[in-house]
């Protein structure tokens, strides 16, 4: 078994087992010796564990703590971490471990008969073609609640145009529960729009 963390002084600790027969060794001359395979590493090229890179991904999406802030409490820690590198690490590892999740899932989703969908306003501080001022959006789409396999999906685009929608929910049939924006009524004919008694409270 080896193990690897990332200790206070910045060093990587990895610890290799051994494993002998005590028994063969009190009656034989020759003992043989087992050595643990090493595991390869979570991220190739990097020293760390998928727990640490688990903590992060709480931290900065459930808990809402930027990485400059946990960089900074690594830091108080006497732990020299970067937030450039916890990004590498969410990035890679949504990439290349999460995003088939995420396409499986999708695919999942346009086979339920009742969707909700919904969108909402969200900055972007370095996007090609667009100022640090200007809206783009998150779209989330989900199935209905009477479900024990929720499926919750989020989708970034830089506008709020139908298109986004009507691409995203490509080959459903059924009924989709939005807010009164207009671009909803612009979708296939076998998607039927219906309101949510929720904003119209709001009207």
């Amino acid at each position: 078994m080896i193990k690897a963390s990332f200790c206070k002084t910045g060093k990587v600790v990895k610890k290799k087992f051994i494993h002998a027969c005590q028994n063969w060794e009190k009656e034989n001359t020759q003992t043989p010796v087992v050595t643990t395979a090493r595991e390869p590493n979570f991220i190739p090229g990097s020293f760390v564990a998928p727990e640490a890179v688990a903590h992060l991904m709480v931290q900065k999406f459930v808990i809402g703590s930027p990485l400059y802030r946990q960089e900074q409490e690594l830091k108080r820690q006497g732990i020299p971490l970067s937030r450039q590198t916890m990004s590498n690490w969410l990035l890679w590892t949504a990439e290349h471990l999460l995003t088939p999740v995420y396409d499986r899932l999708h695919q999942e989703l346009p086979t339920r008969e009742v969707l909700h969908a919904d969108e909402t306003t969200l900055q972007v501080l370095y996007e090609p073609g667009k100022t640090a001022q200007s809206k783009s959006y998150m779209w989330l789409y989900r199935i209905s609640g009477d479900t024990d396999r929720p499926i919750v999906l989020y989708e970034y685009q830089p506008g709020r145009g139908a298109c986004h929608p009507k691409t995203f929910l490509a080959g459903f049939k059924g009924y989709l529960h939005t807010d009164g924006y207009a671009g909803y009524h612009s979708l296939p004919d076998e998607i039927t729009v219906v309101g949510c008694w929720v904003c119209q409270e709001k009207i």
